[in-house]
């Protein structure tokens, strides 16, 4: 056989593989639509995350059995960010070079979720969180959504609280980050004039301190009579174990984050009465929540955790953007913007012209180790 011949075999071999990975490549990019998924799955905010994760399974497993979206099969890619903003961005680059996603949802903290901000934009791809509530996040571009309400709301939920109960002597405690600095800022700016009258001090701790002694043993020299805690759920147990050997019996407030298993199983008798925000959910008689919670716990084997309706929701939106503007990011941009209010798992959402959705806060204490709304 001539070397002429041997090449011309070569050439057509490596055209015909050719085609095939074309073919295959046409084939995954039109019988599977493809959304990323950026969240923390190790670090501190990994009990937000895995819950967020669990929700987006669930919905993803429920549109696939039901004939995925328009007869497409719809795919979810995860990408860990461990918490970290550097570690964020390059999980969203991935996703938008290599695997092509439509859009993405993400992130669980609002630092995450503004450092991958500018990335989204420009490459205008809605990026959608589940759970960032830093007022920033309003202003973060018009490629970026959030179906958690912004801390504006929740500072201000927690002073009315504060002065309609006549609550005085409050130290605040918070993580150092955009989270715990953008709700100090709205609590006091809610409220107003009053904040001098009320704020004793203020002290905050890195998010992966292991020891707050030293600022708990400030806050005991100003003889506050409560602790407004703005953390997250592995720093706050922190917090909660390091209170009660301190012998530490300030009374406390917190945000929603409190609102975990982690908090729970710190110290019972420091953290019981504590009274925080949270978001005011469907009533669990809504047939969307009660669906979603008995779908879940069959899969699961537990009920939802914090979030999990939320990462749910999150998907529910990007499907339906789809169906209303096509399997395209220019689709779900256009499409986002169209969507009616939804019935979701975590309540009706119906985003203004930011992308923030709009949602009442309420007040929840810990009574006997359990969870329970103030009012009950």
């Amino acid at each position: 056989m001539s070397k002429k011949q041997i090449g011309l075999i070569v050439a057509l071999i490596v055209g015909v593989l050719g085609v095939i990975f074309v073919t295959r490549r046409l084939g995954e990019n039109t019988d599977s639509i493809t959304i990323g998924a950026v969240l923390p799955l190790t670090g501190d905010l990994a009990s937000y995350g895995q819950n967020a994760h669990d929700g987006i399974v669930l919905k993803a497993e429920q549109i696939n059995a039901q004939g995925g979206i328009d007869g497409k099969h719809l795919r979810v890619l995860f990408e860990d960010t461990a918490g970290q903003p550097a570690q964020a961005v390059s999980a969203l680059k991935k996703l938008l070079t290599v695997d092509k996603a439509v859009a993405i949802i993400g992130e669980i903290s609002s630092s995450t979720t503004l450092a991958m901000a500018p990335v989204a934009n420009k490459n205008a791809i809605v990026l959608l969180s589940p759970a960032a509530s830093a007022p920033e996040i309003t202003d973060a571009g018009p490629y970026v959504y959030r179906i958690w309400p912004s801390d504006v709301f929740e500072s201000s939920r927690m002073s009315e609280y504060v002065r309609s109960g006549l609550i005085r002597n409050i130290a605040i405690l918070y993580v150092n980050n955009d989270y715990g600095k953008a709700m100090v800022k709205g609590f006091r700016y809610a409220l107003g004039t009053k904040a001098s009258e009320i704020i004793l001090s203020e002290d905050n701790f890195d998010s992966n301190a292991t020891d707050v002694r030293t600022q708990l043993s400030r806050i005991r020299s100003t003889k506050a009579e409560w602790i407004y805690l703005i953390s997250y759920p592995k720093d706050s147990a922190i917090i909660l174990r390091q209170m009660t050997e301190l012998g530490l019996r300030t009374k406390i407030l917190a945000t929603s984050s409190f609102e975990d298993p982690l908090v729970l199983a710190a110290s019972a008798q420091t953290v019981e009465g504590a009274i925080f925000t949270s978001p005011v959910p469907p009533a669990s008689s809504n047939a969307v929540v009660a669906g979603f919670k008995m779908a879940y716990k069959k899969k699961f084997g537990k009920d939802p955790g914090l979030v999990a309706d939320y990462g749910y929701d999150a998907l529910g939106v990007l499907v339906e953007a789809i169906r209303t503007g096509g399997p395209t990011r220019e689709g779900v941009a256009t499409g986002i913007k169209k969507q009616p209010s939804i019935q979701g798992a975590s309540g009706i959402i119906n985003f203004d012209k930011n992308g923030d959705v709009l949602k009442p806060a309420s007040m929840k204490t810990v009574r006997n180790g359990k969870y329970v709304w103030l009012q009950n």
